[in-house]
């Protein structure tokens, strides 16, 4: 089926959002024309579409025939065009099952991953607060973070003058900060809880992430210790930003700074313990 009439409708707020639609103009799969923002919808179009669905899942319209389809649907409608195959195989039941609840899993937390705020002049699409959703992320990036513990200990940290710690024992740090970051929660409105828990977990995500090129560095070419110290210092900058970037946009500044002055003096003495020998 053809889609080059139908009108793909995203969150221009959402970077994510705006990337791929992007992609989908520049290989072809839609016009210019059919890719448009919430904001920019006339008024008659935002009335075609159920509006509760369209902040959860991705809508794509036919303006002629007013039918609509929703999130992984209306991938699959723009993705079949160049390959019916694609549009096929996605609506096999199973696969369309698993697709759908990525897609959930993504669409429910993308305004945790991005920590973008609507701009009073943009139509709000934020996402309907979902908390298996939510906690499921957050389970799911724990282990994330865990697992890249490793290779950040065995090729970047164990090059470095004092480090002393063993993986047992930076692991039990890190377990202890997760412990802390839990408790400091507790103290915190449920959905103002959960927030922070999944910011707090996306900082140490994007961190881990901008380790990895040292990390790989470190293990085959080993450029020498002013390298991982400056490149340690870039990243230390980044996550002070993002942090409070992060927290303003979960709006705990304000009202809860006790726990973000709690959870960055753990972070300080987290690395001040790096290179304070254990016996």
């Amino acid at each position: 089926m053809e889609t080059s009439d139908k009108i793909l409708i995203y969150d221009d707020d959402c970077p994510l959002c705006a990337a791929y639609t992007s992609a989908f103009v520049k290989t072809g799969l839609l016009t210019t024309e059919g890719r448009k923002s919430f904001t920019a919808l006339s008024p008659e179009l935002l009335h075609s579409i159920n509006w509760q669905r369209s902040i959860n899942e991705i809508p794509l319209l036919d303006p002629a025939t007013k039918q609509v389809w929703y999130g992984i649907d209306a991938l699959l409608e723009i993705l079949g065009q160049k390959c019916a195959l694609i549009k096929t195989i996605g609506r096999v039941r199973p696969i369309n099952w698993f697709l759908k609840k990525l897609y959930s899993f993504i669409s429910y937390n993308r305004k945790v991953i991005v920590a973008v705020k609507t701009s009073p002049l943009k139509v709000d699409c934020t996402p309907s607060f979902n908390i298996f959703y939510r906690v499921f992320f957050l389970a799911i990036f724990l282990l994330v973070n865990t697992l890249l513990i490793l290779p950040v200990h065995q090729h970047l940290l164990t090059q470095l003058p004092g480090y002393t710690l063993s993986l047992t024992q930076l692991l039990g740090l890190h377990a202890g900060m997760v412990v802390l970051n839990c408790m400091l929660a507790l103290f915190l409105p449920k959905r103002t809880a959960l927030e922070y828990l999944g910011q707090v977990n996306m900082l140490t995500l994007v961190t881990n992430l901008l380790l990895i090129p040292l990390v790989f560095t470190d293990a085959y070419i080993q450029p020498g210790n002013w390298v991982n110290y400056g490149y340690l210092i870039l990243v230390s900058i980044v996550f002070f930003h993002e942090f409070f970037r992060r927290m303003i946009f979960a709006n705990m500044l304000d009202r809860y700074w006790v726990v973000l002055t709690i959870n960055l003096a753990c972070v300080l003495g987290l690395c001040i313990c790096l290179f304070i020998p254990f016996y």
